[in-house]
Order: structure tokens, then C-alpha cells, then sequence
């Protein structure tokens, strides 16, 4: 009031237009401070429960790390899903066009005119060609070192740029590939990063380098503030072409550890949204009539892992059958032991689904509804393992063989109810059948650490399927490619069907190979597939836009805004 007040001191006498003038200005200015008039201001905070290691597109890993690096980094195209097919389409993005030859030997990329990094200066052929000489080069040890086989490599699988590489401009390159190779837009989809930052830096230290906490970037949103362990606060690039002032203009990703303060802070409105609630909590928002329930389809599922090498062997660099779970059949009974529809309506509910197949129903045209699933029947259970020589000699209802009584232990996460409420009916329910486990708790990163090293007889745990579909990852006994197959699982034949399934492939093809895939899988359960689960969204009904893709509920963030 002090300044409305000084305003009519200014005034001349008996002037009574400068008087209506400073009275029609004073009722211009309170009203523009009134709450009802304000403009919503586009930012988002969205509730996470952990940090993140990284925010380098060389290491990102985990899927929220994804978020942030798709949210900062821009590739050559846009992938986007088709819900439909289940496959991925592409648009422009870096890339304003591109062609690829009859033959697909090679690809030529016409960049946009109007790209920038961060930092103002122009984005170029020389960045792509920087990006996937960092990516494969050893001494960097990127998330993607060894995954360029359709390129031409070196002995020690680093790109040769020479074979590889044709820069026609500053905003045009050509990428040859090799002759027996089948490429598609995914083998030059990574993300780009800035070679004018990087140049300078000696390639073991990056991965520890200061640009790691102040990048320089390319995406709709740049890193303006980022205090670990508290939170990772962007802001929209007005330089970057895919900006909107009337979109969001910040994200603010929260760090809260415990679910139960997210689902509060967000009834209260103090964040806007959440991921990955777990199914016996949406009841605690759906009663909120400012709250949204979204869900992204059958990306994700939770598992027992069986480990066919003995632990103790495998510490000595032997491989040695595991006295357990080596045997197919036994592997089943263990299946036909565990009551998987009563774990699944407890925790799961319509959010997900049982089935057996390694491949994700997301992936219409490969997964194949016709097999039969695994049905709870603890006395079936009991006859297979007794035809494997499972039997309680000694009558204190615990199966023995050779001596060795049926008795490991199970691993899962500390601090996951949800794991730890699955593992207790598993061990329940083993136990009816003769079977002694033994639940352990361990912090997730000593669990993973374990599950690489085979270290554990079982373990509870989960993963989320690779898009494009690629299960060589997971399941394949090759030790170049099998980075996540824990078990140790091997089987010739579906070898042999990971070697022919190329990207190129007619659709027949493929719908064969990946039958025959999930058909192996049902015939050897190399692990017991529990549950398939949705990925749960809670978020304000003042956003808009959003777009439940199982690419990722950030593809399309910088298109989101806030409506009241």
C-alpha cells in the first residue's frame, strides 16, 4: 500500500484524469497480483525414490537414469510406439531426413539447420561421428561398448572411423555398415553428445570428469541445479528447436526414499507425480479427485532365479552343475510348488499378468498366448521331485538326495516389503512340498553384485525388458553378449535362434523364431517367471499430455502442461 500511496502524493490538483489514470493503474496491478489471475506456472515436481549415479550419456544405466539423459540428450531420431504392432517408430529429430540405400549397406543423415548445444554453438556431423567413436572405444567404458557388431570394428570392437564414417558437410554424413550386416535405425539411434566439451579430456577420466555434473546439452531441458541426494532440478532450453513457452518449462525430480511420503506428499499436492506405485497403495490415491491413476502395459516383471552353477565352483573359476537347480525338471517342479496366483492377487491385481513367457505381451506379434501356463499344484510338485530322486529318508520333512538335504537360501532386496512378503509365501510354499529356504535380506546393490557373480543358490528379483526386443541379454549362454543372464542358462538351440533372428527379418520370420523362444523357455524354466506388472503413474489431473508409452513416460515431457 505504501506504493499506491506514493503514487497519489504525485498527483497534480484538480487534475481528475491523472487521478482515474493512477486509480484504473493501482486496480490494473492488484489484480494482476490476485491468485485468480496468475498464470500457471509450468512446473512439474515429480517424486523419485532414489539419486541417480550418473546423468552421462556413456553411463547411464538404470531407467531413470534413461529419463534424464533422453529429457538432456537428443539422438538423430525420435522413437516412437506403436501400440498396435508392438514395434517402434521413427521420426525426425537431430536428423531433419535421412535415405538409406537398396541394399541397406549404408545410411546418410541430413541434420536440422536450427540445432544448438547448450552452450550456443551449433550441433554438427563431427559430434554424431565423435559420439560413436566414445561410445566404442575401450578405454571409456561406455554402457554400449561392444554393441556396435553391425559397424566396421577394430580387433578391440572400437569403430574404425574410416570404413565407417563419410562427413559430406557440417550438416551431412554418411554411415557405411558391414556387408553381412542387417542395420535399422536403432544401431544409430544413441544419444550425442558434444565433441568440442570432450575433446581435451583424456578418455579413462571421463567417467569422473567435472562436465559429468555440468553438462553441456542438447535436449528440450538443461541441468540447472542438481543437489544429490535432495534433488535434480531442469529447466527448458529456449535454444533447443522443440521448445514451447506455453509447455512445461522445468521438471524437478524429488528424491523420496520411503513410497508412503511420496503417495502423501502427492495427495497433498506438494508433487505433481509419481511412478512405480505399487498396486496395494493406488487405493490411497484413487479417492483423490485431483488425482490421475495412468499405467504403461507389461514392461516390467518379477522373478525366482534359479542358478544352474554351483556357487562354490564358480568362486573357483569352475563350472560345476548346481546340486539344486541344475535339472530342467526339477526347475519345474519348483514352479508347480509356488502359489503364483495368490502372490499375484495380493500385490498385483489387474495392474499385470501371470504368464510364462520370456517375451512381453507389449510385443504383440512375438508373444504367444497359446502356452500354457505353470498352475499351482504342490502335489504334482512332490512327484517330479521324487522321480528325481528327491525323497525324506529320515522323516523330518525335508527331501534329501545323495546325502544332501533339499536346503538353500533366498536373497532379495532389504527394505522391499513387497519382495520380502513374496519371498515369505515362496518359502512357505516350498516347504510343503519338502524344500527348506531360508530368506536373506541384503542391500540391492550387494544383491545385484551377487547375482553377477553367482555367488547365491536363488534370489528374488526383477528386470524390465529390452525395446526393441532383444533377449540374447538375458538368456543367452554367450558371455559377450549374456551380461544379464545371472543363472547361467545354456541351451544350443535358442543359441542358435538368437544367431538368426536379425533386425531385417520379415515379420514370419520373426513370429517363428520367437515362438520356438518362448516354447524353449516353457521347456526348460530356467527361472520362475512370477508376475508381469504395469507400471503404476499417480500424477495431478492438471497435467496434460501425457503419453503412457512403454518407451518411457518422459518421451514426451517437454509437450506436457499444466491446465487447471
Amino acid at each position: 500500500m505504501k506504493y499506491f500511496k506514493s503514487l497519489f502524493l504525485l498527483l497534480p490538483k484538480n487534475k481528475f484524469l491523472s487521478h482515474l489514470t493512477v486509480i484504473t493503474l493501482s486496480l490494473m496491478l492488484i489484480a494482476s497480483c490476485s491468485p485468480n489471475s496468475e498464470k500457471v506456472k509450468q512446473i512439474i515436481v515429480v517424486g523419485v525414490s532414489a539419486d541417480v549415479a550418473t546423468i552421462n550419456p556413456l553411463y547411464a544405466f538404470d531407467l531413470q537414469e534413461g529419463h534424464l539423459i533422453d529429457l538432456l540428450f537428443l539422438k538423430p531420431a525420435s522413437e516412437n510406439w506403436n501400440d498396435s504392432l508392438g514395434t517402434i517408430e521413427f521420426s525426425p529429430l537431430l536428423a531433419a531426413s535421412w535415405q538409406i540405400n537398396r541394399d541397406s549397406s549404408l545410411i546418410t543423415l541430413n541434420l536440422r539447420e536450427n540445432i544448438f548445444w547448450s552452450d550456443g554453438k551449433p550441433i554438427t556431423s563431427d559430434d554424431i561421428i565423435f559420439s560413436f567413436d566414445i561410445y566404442s572405444d575401450p578405454e571409456v567404458n561406455s554402457r554400449l561398448f561392444g554393441m556396435f557388431d553391425n559397424y566396421y570394428q577394430d580387433k578391440e570392437f572400437h569403430i574404425d572411423l574410416d570404413k565407417t564414417f563419410r562427413k559430406n558437410s557440417d550438416k551431412s554424413l554418411t554411415i557405411y555398415f558391414k556387408d553381412d550386416s542387417s542395420f535399422t535405425l536403432l544401431d544409430i539411434n544413441h544419444s550425442i553428445i558434444p565433441k568440442h566439451i570432450y575433446t581435451g579430456i583424456k578418455r579413462e577420466d571421463i567417467e569422473t570428469a567435472e562436465l559429468n555434473f555440468k553438462p553441456v546439452t542438447s535436449g528440450p531441458f538443461k541441468l540447472y541445479k542438481w543437489d544429490r541426494d535432495q534433488k535434480i532440478h531442469l529447466r527448458a532450453d529456449s535454444s533447443c528447436f522443440l521448445f514451447n513457452s506455453e509447455n512445461v518449462l522445468e521438471i524437478i525430480f524429488k528424491i523420496i526414499p520411503d513410497e508412503y511420503s511420496q503417495i502423501t506428499q502427492l495427495n497433498k499436492g506438494e508433487i505433481d507425480l509419481i511412478e512405480d506405485v505399487s498396486s496395494e497403495k493406488v487405493q490411497e490415491l484413487v479417492e483423490n479427485k485431483n488425482v490421475v491413476i495412468g499405467s504403461i502395459k507389461g514392461r516390467n516383471y518379477d522373478y525366482v532365479g534359479w542358478n544352474h552353477i554351483d556357487p562354490i565352483a564358480y568362486s573357483k573359476k569352475q563350472n560345476k552343475p548346481n546340486k539344486y537347480f541344475a535339472s530342467a525338471k526339477t526347475r519345474k517342479a519348483l514352479s508347480y510348488a509356488i502359489n503364483r496366483n495368490e502372490i499375484f492377487q495380493s500385490i498385483v491385481g489387474k495392474y499385470g499378468e501371470i504368464y510364462d513367457s520370456p517375451i512381453s505381451p507389449i510385443f504383440k506379434q512375438y508373444f504367444d498366448r497359446n502356452l500354457t501356463k505353470v498352475e499351482y499344484n504342490p502335489q504334482l510338485a512332490k512327484n517330479i521331485l521324487a522321480e528325481e530322486g528327491w525323497v525324506d529318508n529320515n522323516g523330518d520333512g525335508i527331501l534329501e538326495k545323495n546325502n544332501q538335504k533339499f536346503s538353500f537360501k533366498i536373497y532379495t532386496a532389504a527394505g522391499n516389503s513387497i519382495r520380502q512378503y513374496v519371498g515369505t509365501i515362496i518359502k512357505n510354499n516350498l516347504k510343503e512340498v519338502g524344500i527348506e529356504a531360508e530368506l536373506m535380506f541384503v542391500e540391492r546393490s550387494e544383491l545385484l553384485d551377487g547375482m553377477i557373480a553367482r555367488k547365491y543358490d536363488a534370489w528374488i528379483s526383477g528386470w524390465s525388458i529390452e525395446i526393441p526386443l532383444k533377449l540374447d541379454s538375458y538368456w543367452s549362454s554367450n558371455p559377450d553378449k549374456a551380461m544379464l543372464n545371472f543363472s547361467g542358462f545354456s541351451n544350443q538351440e535358442l543359441e542358435k535362434i538368437f544367431d538368426k533372428i536379425k533386425p531385417a527379418d520379415s515379420e514370419e520370420s520373426k513370429i517363428l523364431n520367437y515362438k520356438r523362444v518362448s516354447e524353449i523357455f516353457k521347456e526348460n524354466e530356467p527361472v520362475t517367471m512370477l508376475f508381469w506388472t504395469h507400471n503404476i503413474i499417480g500424477y495431478n489431473k492438471r497435467i496434460k499430455n501425457l503419453k503412457f508409452s512403454p518407451l518411457g513416460l518422459f518421451s514426451n515431457a517437454w509437450e506436457w502442461r499444466i491446465e487447471n
